[in-house]
């Protein structure tokens, strides 16, 4: 297929929900294991996040960007690009999740007909509902205002006791972005920016003191993305690999491997673990 279909307005919807349709979704699994290891005294978190997609026609011909959050100084990973999202409350989102069971959200319409299996179709309800539900606390997202495309595998991080799941979401008109106090700014990254070379360096993550924060896997593939301060916002960690693994999935051709030459430097402290508040 290559990257044709990412500027493909009449094919794009049905090409990406039939390729995501056909990957094994690990939720149940991994759900069942954070359950069992949290009844055992464990505190492992679990968080759905949106990988929203949008369609704009700034250009002569369609153009699909992500759109992500840059992270506020106030939250732990401050600084970073993620998905919008956030930590599962099993209590609200239950609760929410029984009501988008009724089909009045379309997205969740989309849910019931994608997952049949009567143990996913419960989990993938739930986190979506998680995910929207922190989306429109985060940026102002309107749960109306989405189709679902499919779910991703879930992703664990290493510094964190978190599990990400991962959903994937068009919308379907603009909207104004209401951010929150957790998210400094929206990075619009077209879809096609992920298969430039000239986009892609290595991230050596270091400490105050200088000494690398992971050891030998200190240096981390990453996207840069021009700002308009003449610098760059760099995509890396989790959502970067949660946004590659999608084009892998989607796209019938091999993104681009970073140059060894260029490389960025981001500095570990305690309130980017712990947030600034």
């Amino acid at each position: 297929m290559g990257t044709p279909i990412l500027h493909d307005k009449i094919n794009f919807t049905s090409v990406i929900s039939s390729k995501l349709a056909k990957i094994n979704i690990d939720y149940l699994e991994k759900h069942s294991q954070i359950k069992r290891a949290n009844s055992q005294g464990a505190s492992h978190l679990e968080a759905g996040v949106v990988v929203l997609i949008n369609c704009t026609e700034k250009s002569r011909e369609p153009e699909y960007v992500f759109q992500l959050i840059k992270r506020s100084s106030k939250v732990a990973q401050g600084g970073d690009i993620s998905c919008p999202g956030g930590m599962l409350n099993p209590k609200v989102d239950n609760i929410f999740s029984i009501f988008f069971k009724t089909g009045l959200i379309p997205a969740m319409r989309g849910v019931k007909i994608k997952y049949k299996d009567k143990n996913i179709l419960p989990l993938t309800r739930l986190f979506l509902a998680n995910s929207l539900r922190e989306a429109w606390e985060e940026i102002g997202l309107n749960p109306y205002n989405v189709s679902f495309l499919g779910a991703l595998p879930t992703y664990s991080l290493s510094s964190f006791t978190r599990t990400i799941y991962p959903l994937v979401c068009l919308t379907h008109n603009p909207f104004e972005y209401k951010l929150n106090s957790e998210v400094e700014k929206v990075v619009e990254i077209p879809l096609s920016f992920f298969f430039e070379t000239s986009n892609y360096a290595w991230l050596q993550v270091t400490t105050p003191e200088g000494s690398n924060a992971y050891d030998e896997k200190s240096k981390f593939p990453c996207l840069t993305i021009p700002d308009k301060k003449g610098d760059y916002d760099i995509l890396w960690g989790a959502t970067f690999y949660i946004i590659t693994n999608f084009l892998s999935i989607v796209c019938d051709k091999r993104l681009p491997v970073p140059s060894a030459e260029r490389i960025f430097k981001k500095t570990i402290t305690a309130s980017y673990l712990t947030g600034g508040r």
